[in-house]
């Protein structure tokens, strides 16, 4: 078990779109002796197809798997007022690993970012929160300047930086407090974060093959040549698995024979690629 990756773990639905409770199960317990923990209802998990007490459902379960230490809860919300109202349930769980997206769909100025992440902090204390930075998903780049100010309020104890943000990850790391982490949502850098002073992936392709990836994390933090190899494969495994949900979810659903459908409008995964996905989790697993 490393704690340099932790799972974004999709949510399967059945083909009728309910949850499947029972693939989540399973899911966990399949990455459970190998990483760090677990993201939960994250961009990944499709978390804007969840009601909120589904997501609360899936905050429990994890839990229960998991151990209160190893569950990242995702809070996303387009208000305070929501993102509040599910910390309250998340709390009375027991997690204090917490991780907030930045203001998205109706533009905020700097300050209103700061608000955003102040009001969670201030309202639970208790709680180790995570900003979460993804432009192309918000349609807001927060500037290094402004997350510097979103670290240094209390409860903040890192950051998740995704897509555009992953791409300026040296600039991020250089505002950061003593001690606070900084993970990139870039699956396949593992090795260039840990080398930009960062800590770890968050990965959904990690959900599919985490013998993999906890693999590659202990060949680096031991200076073990394999890790060239294993970087090799990561390599191979992420364009292939990590472009889209459903190809994603296709990977699952080898690994596993559920169905993991998904909510919402998403794009198919032909044949042919849905054939090499297969393969290579049969290589791989």
């Amino acid at each position: 078990m490393t704690a340099r990756i932790i799972s974004a773990v999709p949510t399967p639905f059945t083909p009728t779109g309910d949850l499947d409770l029972a693939a989540y199960d399973a899911a966990l317990a399949a990455i459970a002796p190998h990483v760090g923990g677990a993201l939960v209802a994250g961009t990944t998990g499709e978390f804007p197809a969840l009601d909120d007490d589904e997501r609360v459902e899936l905050f429990r379960r994890s839990v229960d798997m998991l151990g209160t230490e190893r569950v990242i809860a995702h809070l996303g919300h387009g208000s305070s007022r929501q993102v509040l109202r599910l910390a309250d349930a998340v709390a009375a769980l027991g997690i204090r690993r917490l991780t907030l997206l930045s203001p998205y769909y109706l533009p905020t100025d700097d300050d209103g970012v700061v608000t955003f992440f102040r009001s969670l902090t201030e309202a639970h204390p208790q709680a180790e929160v995570y900003a979460y930075l993804f432009p192309e998903r918000t349609g807001m780049v927060v500037q290094p300047e402004v997350f510097a100010r979103v670290m240094a309020l209390s409860g903040m104890v890192g950051a998740k930086l995704s897509g555009g943000a992953a791409a300026r990850l040296p600039e991020y790391a250089a505002v950061l407090g003593e001690g606070q982490e900084l993970y990139s949502g870039d699956d396949a850098t593992l090795p260039a974060v840990l080398a930009a002073g960062g800590t770890g992936v968050v990965s959904g392709v990690s959900s599919a093959f985490p013998e993999t990836f906890a693999a590659l994390a202990r060949a680096l933090d031991a200076g073990d040549p394999a890790a060239d190899g294993l970087q090799r494969v990561v390599q191979e495994i992420v364009p292939l698995v990590g472009p889209t949900v459903p190809r994603l979810k296709a990977a699952m659903a080898a690994r596993d024979g559920a169905a993991w459908a998904s909510r919402m409008a998403l794009p198919a995964v032909d044949d042919a690629t849905r054939a090499a996905i297969g393969d290579a989790v049969a290589a791989h697993r």
